[in-house]
């Protein structure tokens, strides 16, 4: 049986959604060692995204995956931008990781 929740699915399958309304081609990563749950790029950037749904948007239940990856943007072993989407009642929060954590991505209403 999948580790993967069907919220958790839901929350890939909406984040695949969203990059392709913003002209991204998408990659779903699978496996139970992978990093990114997503890969996606257009013409100018490539994206690695971990999807996670949590009770709360605080950063902390993804303590394991910051921690991992930023070793990763550290060594500079990822091309691209790293980011987290937090998935939460309130909606999303997204997380660029970078070599010492993660900090929040203010997002523009639109």
């Amino acid at each position: 049986m999948s580790s993967e929740t069907k919220t958790r699915r839901c929350a890939i399958w909406s984040a695949i959604g969203e990059l392709s309304r913003r002209g991204y081609l998408t990659g779903r990563c699978c496996g139970k060692d992978r990093i990114f749950d997503i890969i996606a790029w257009n013409r100018d950037h490539v994206l690695g995204l971990i999807i996670r749904t949590a009770r709360t948007s605080d950063i902390r239940t993804c303590h394991d995956e910051v921690r991992r990856t930023s070793a990763l943007v550290l060594d500079q072993i990822v091309p691209g931008k790293t980011e987290i989407w937090l998935y939460h009642p309130g909606g999303r929060s997204r997380y660029d990781i970078l070599p010492g954590g993660a900090i929040f991505i203010r997002e523009g209403r639109s």
